[in-house]
This record gives C-alpha cells, structure tokens and sequence, in this order.
C-alpha cells in the first residue's frame, strides 16, 4: 500500500504527542536504529507491533537505563518498508525514583514516521529468570491509567483465549509487549470473522482498517504457558475511524494488559473513506452465539 496521510479527525487523540511533551522534555539525544524483513508485514511495512523493539533499541542506544516497559502511546504516521534507517530524537520527560517518562520521535529521510510516549518502570534487583515471573514484584496498573473516553458507544465484547508460549516470552520471563500488541491486532481480525467479515469479505467491499496508534497499558506479567482470556469491543466511531479497547486479563481476572487502539479507514487505493455501516453494526452486537 502507497503511503498515505490521515485525516485529522482520524489521528485523535494520539497525534498530540509532540505537542504535549514539547516544553517538558529534555534535551533530545539523536541515536540510529534499523527495520528488519522480519518485523514486515504483507503490505512491506512494518508492523505496528514492531515498533515497540524500535522503540526499546533506541532507548538502549541513547544509554537509557534498562527497565520494563509500563505504558506505550504511539502514533504512526507514515509506513516503514524493511533495511530502513531510523533517525530517533529520544528525551526524557520524566524521571521519578520508581519510573521514568521517555518521548521517541521517529524519522526517516527527515519525514515523522511515529511519535511514541513511553513510561519505564526504574529497574530494582535483578530478577531471577528461572523462577516465575508472576513472582516478581510488579503491581496491577488500575485502568485509570488508560484516559476516559468523551463517549463510550457501548459495543459488546468479542472474547478468545490465548496461551502464552515459550517463543513469546523475553528475558525477564514475562510475554514480551511487542506480542501483545501482535494478540491484540489478530483479537481484530478475528472479531470482524466471528461478526461474518473475514478478510475476503471486506477486500470483496474494498475496506480495511490500518493502525494509526495505540494507548497500551500493561499491569501484571504473563508467564510461559499462561492462559489468557482476551476481550475486545468497539468503543469509538468517526467518520473514518474507530477505537477498539482490548483488555488481556489472567484465569482469575487479573489485568495483563489494556490498549486502544484506534483504525483509520481507507480503501484498497489507500484512500481515506468510511466504513460500511452494516459491518459496524454487526461489530457493535460483538460475539454471536455459538
């Protein structure tokens, strides 16, 4: 798919990053980081999940201590094909004694390619990667943490279970974030199949939804083998995009992680357009019965 700008009505509110960190952070440190083919998707763009390692190499390369990773706000603004250099402004906006607030600004070629916001937990002693992670001291992140929405439209809720595997699980025996996001955008796919629009079906109707941003919060660690239930429902509707909130919760209901993520709508040229109203009203009565 062609590149493409988004409407403004579509890139709220996410697109206010630069603007609202501007007079607080620090002065920016300028690092390099490179995609991958492997973080590609069929499109020849990187994946908005991906974005997260990127965001992870640049806060290592501008010499950020390491910590994991409690909240993401990121805005893509343009695609990145694969063996592309990425110009990174990194710059701390925060830093208490038990996180630290962190602006990315991303570019290619000196076009914006994404904005991300990103809150550090400060790293303690360190933890031991044999035992389970769900015993390391990191406390659930109320959904506060997450802005209200001006108005819910009350879309019912699609659900499916996930369990973790061992491939999906980083260093610190946690599923790592970039795999999250990844669940998160299937939980979407999925969704409008269960709610009778596969993929065929929208590309037949000459629609799709791409990824303009996500507001990712994420609470306690899933561990290896972990079984998870995920939950998503339509929350927002404009008119060319919509917000989706995902939650990623425990067996015994305790939060793994909350996201909005918002879609721009656009046809199969790459045109902005609006999507069709029967899909969204099937979307909104969520999860038929079985």
């Amino acid at each position: 798919m062609a590149a493409m700008s988004v409407a403004p009505d579509a890139r709220q509110p996410v697109a206010r990053i630069a603007e609202a960190r501007a007079s607080d952070a620090s002065s920016p440190t300028a690092v390099r980081v490179r995609t991958r083919w492997d973080d590609c998707d069929h499109f020849g763009h990187v994946n908005n999940a991906a974005y997260v390692a990127l965001v992870r190499a640049a806060h290592d390369r501008a010499g950020l201590p390491d910590g994991r990773l409690r909240a993401l706000t990121i805005a893509y603004r343009e695609p990145v094909g694969p063996e592309v250099t990425v110009d990174v402004d990194v710059a701390v906006i925060e830093a208490g004694a038990a996180r630290r607030r962190i602006g990315y600004t991303l570019r290619v070629d000196g076009r914006p390619a994404a904005e991300a916001e990103a809150v550090w937990q400060v790293p303690g002693p360190a933890p031991d990667v044999a035992s389970s992670p769900v015993a390391l001291p990191m406390e659930d992140l109320p959904m506060e943490d997450l802005p209200p929405l001006a108005r819910d439209i009350g879309g019912r809720p699609f659900r499916y279970g996930q369990v973790v595997r061992t491939y999906q699980v980083g260093p610190d025996g946690a599923a790592r974030p970039q795999v999250i996001l990844q669940w998160l955008e299937h939980a979407v796919f999925r969704a409008a199949a269960r709610a009778g629009w596969p993929v065929t079906r929208m590309a037949g109707a000459s629609f799709l939804s791409l990824v303009i941003g996500h507001q990712l919060v994420l609470g306690a660690p899933a561990g290896e083998s972990d079984e998870l239930e995920i939950t998503s429902r339509l929350v927002e509707l404009r008119r060319v995009s919509g917000v989706w909130h995902h939650e990623v919760r425990r067996k015994d209901g305790t939060l793994v992680a909350a996201d909005r993520a918002r879609g721009a709508f656009l046809d199969f040229e790459g045109h902005i357009r609006s999507a069709p109203p029967e899909m969204l009203d099937d979307l909104l009565h969520g999860e038929p019965p079985t």
